[in-house]
């Protein structure tokens, strides 16, 4: 009787330790899983907005030295003009020519920050533009291994006319 007793013990301590460092690399995946999203998006949508402005001419809004969280870009190419950048929803929308927004940040982050800082000169000499996100993982069960967010930020000088 003491010898099963004992072998229930150490069977159920090895489930245990088993169990814990099991929920551990389960846990350990998911948060690395909200990294990864928050990352990717944030690296895309700088990428977007940088591959934008460098085929800018000129910026419409925010004015010289001002902030805002709206981005219109005057475009050299008359099919293109204007891009804008805008926030709706927590998702960074972006319209070319006028046409439809199209979201182009996923719907597992959220914005839950953006400044379009307008760096250029009032004489015209230099034409930048600093771009600084923040992104955060939707986590709507507010569970801590998905709780994720990051900062990006980027400055872009427009290319000359």
């Amino acid at each position: 009787m003491i010898e099963l007793l004992i072998y229930i013990a150490l069977v159920s301590g090895i489930l245990i330790v088993a169990t814990t460092f099991a929920w551990n690399v389960i846990n350990s995946r998911t948060k690395a899983f909200a990294v990864q999203e928050v990352q990717q998006n944030g690296r895309f949508i700088m990428e977007k907005i940088t591959r934008a402005a460098q085929g800018a001419i000129d910026i419409n809004s925010p004015a010289i030295g001002e902030s805002g969280n709206l981005l219109n870009l005057v475009m050299e190419d008359s099919q293109q003009d204007p891009v804008i950048f805008e926030v709706s929803g927590g998702r960074l929308r972006m319209s070319q020519a006028g046409g439809a927004f199209i979201e182009i940040s996923s719907n597992r982050v959220m914005i839950t920050n953006i400044e379009f800082k307008n760096l250029s000169t009032p004489d015209g000499r230099t034409r930048n533009v600093k771009v600084n996100l923040t992104l955060e993982h939707l986590n709507p069960d507010n569970r801590p291994e998905w709780q994720f967010s990051d900062i990006f930020s980027t400055a872009i000088e427009l290319r000359d006319r």
